[in-house]
């Protein structure tokens, strides 16, 4: 028998302050990666291009669900 997963959990306003701006910071690093890499003038790496795309959107997803 499985547990019913909870759509909400515990956490503190300052937890949740720290959550966010962490994921700021990843998302804004994985841009400037992303710019650096797509600047660059040797061959593109189309894997990691999609690599670092599928990061910052997952990123921006869970950000989304994170309450203000």
């Amino acid at each position: 028998m499985t547990r019913p997963r909870s759509a909400h959990v515990n956490i503190s306003e300052s937890e949740t302050r720290k959550l966010r701006q962490q994921l700021e910071v990843e998302i804004t690093w994985l841009n400037r990666q992303l710019e650096e890499l797509q600047g660059a003038e040797t061959d593109l790496d189309i894997s990691l291009l999609q690599t670092y795309r599928e990061m910052i959107f997952s990123r921006r997803a869970l950000l989304g669900r994170i309450p203000r």
